[in-house]
């Protein structure tokens, strides 16, 4: 056991250094960068949380911290680069999470790269979510990062787009847990997965159209993709299927969002479906909003997702094939410009018995 913390010490150890390196190469690499190309900007926050869960005792974590740059390149468009650190992320804790050249391409614009998806779904930016927490409906469908070109236009009131890219891994993201994986008692489920490591070989193409007015938003969206063996192996795990028996690869999904706002409150929803080889996942999630300028800002997002095959109980009950549903309860208050402090409530119940992963946590989130 002394042992086992010895390495867990030493591991930490090196993800705080790998870190530090990578925030001092960025320091002395950008004044230089910035030379060729002209208004670089270097952007970054971070968020320190106090958790509270049902299961155990409290604890404080660095959720996550990101150094990004933005560069403008002539007049034809910008190349941004974000990278993170996460307690959660294998190795050094450092990662890519963005890389990619936004131009323009007639009245629209193009990205190539990686970075979110901007034609499935809403796209879970801060802006749109909300919260702090993405909820389980954004971590099955559309906050995994993508990499492919994007195409994007707008006329007048109406928009669209389309986008190429890697199809997603079949995985899994886990209910009350933090970044740090500091807690035992949690539940999963089949989530879209960004695996750098692991790149799915098949090509998806998704399409979102829609209108976009000042008070009222409302858009349809889909795409078409195919799962590799070892994703039809991991759902077909769920169901006690042995590894090469389930040769379905579909990785279809279509879905609606809306947003409609008036003076400081805000309404949003979202509907999705999606084929995860034999499994069929539906989400939907509705959102209310109070925000006024510059003041106390409050939220409730109720958020459920259901699988169309029964719970496996045998031998013993397996989390991926329960259904679920997490109710959020958000208050956002403004510090100064960039730093605000958030309390989030999580209450997660589940089909079948009740797993006790309810999560509280205050958040103070510092941009700079």
């Amino acid at each position: 056991m002394a042992g086992d913390a010895i390495v867990e010490e030493e591991t930490q150890l090196k993800r705080y250094i790998t870190f530090a390196m990578v925030m001092m190469i960025c320091m002395v690499a950008v004044p230089v960068f910035a030379q060729a190309i002209q208004n670089v900007e270097v952007h970054g926050y971070m968020q320190n949380r106090l958790y509270f869960q049902e299961s155990s005792s409290a604890t404080i974590q660095s959720e996550r911290v990101s150094i990004s740059a933005l560069a403008k390149i002539a007049e034809v468009g910008n190349a941004y680069v974000e990278y993170y650190f996460m307690p959660a992320a294998t190795g050094s804790g450092t990662y890519l999470e963005s890389a990619y050249v936004d131009l323009e391409a007639g009245n629209g614009r193009v990205r190539v790269g990686k970075g979110r998806q901007l034609n499935f779904g809403m796209t879970p930016s801060y802006p749109n979510r909300k919260t702090t927490q993405y909820g389980i409906v954004a971590e099955t469908f559309t906050q995994p990062r993508i990499v492919g070109a994007q195409y994007t236009n707008k006329l007048s009131a109406f928009d669209y787009g389309v986008t190429l890219y890697n199809d997603y891994r079949a995985s899994s993201a886990q209910i009350g847990q933090s970044s740090g994986k500091t807690f035992t008692s949690f539940v999963s489920h089949v989530v879209n997965g960004d695996v750098p490591g692991s790149i799915n070989k098949h090509l998806a193409v998704s399409g979102r159209f829609g209108i976009t007015k000042p008070c009222f938003s409302a858009h349809l969206s889909g795409s078409v993709g195919k799962f590799e063996q070892i994703d039809a192996n991991f759902i077909g795990a769920i169901y006690g299927m042995a590894a090469g028996a389930n040769t379905d690869r579909d990785h279809n999904m279509y879905g609606a969002d809306a947003t409609y706002s008036f003076g400081p409150c805000v309404l949003q929803g979202e509907w999705y479906h999606g084929n995860f080889s034999f499994l069929g996942i539906t989400g939907w999630q509705v959102l209310a909003g109070y925000q006024p300028k510059d003041k106390t800002r409050f939220y409730a997002r109720y958020s459920t997702l259901n699988n169309d095959r029964s719970i496996v109980t045998v031998p013993t009950t397996n989390d991926l094939s329960r259904d679920t549903q997490q109710l959020t309860l958000g208050i956002v208050q403004p510090i100064s410009k960039g730093i605000w402090v958030e309390t989030n409530y999580e209450h997660n119940t589940e089909y079948g018995s009740k797993v006790k992963d309810d999560l509280f946590f205050v958040e103070l989130f510092t941009g700079f």
